[in-house]
């Protein structure tokens, strides 16, 4: 008994499918990771502009004077901010 071509089509077959899932899965994984990046350094952004936002904040109080400790803060282990007041007398418009 001979054996058929179309045992060995199939195989190749279930290869080449096994291939493209494996391909797809792998693309999807990539996928995921990126975004998952972009979402990180999106983050870490708006916690930069939130930072310097409450600093600038501290520092146009009217009440807080130049050696305040409130012009130096933090908000836990990498983040902190530090406001620096200082005159516009020399600032030309």
């Amino acid at each position: 008994m001979k054996p058929s071509k179309s045992r060995g089509a199939a195989l190749l077959l279930s290869l080449w499918a096994l291939f493209l899932l494996a391909a797809l899965v792998m693309s999807w994984a990539l996928n995921i990771d990126s975004r998952l990046n972009i979402s990180g350094t999106e983050n870490r952004i708006l916690e930069a502009q939130a930072m310097a936002a409450s600093g600038a904040e501290v520092a146009i109080t009217p009440t807080i004077k130049p050696n305040s400790p409130n012009l130096e803060g933090k908000f836990g282990p990498r983040q902190s901010y530090s406001a620096r007041i200082t005159g516009e007398g020399g600032r030309l418009n």
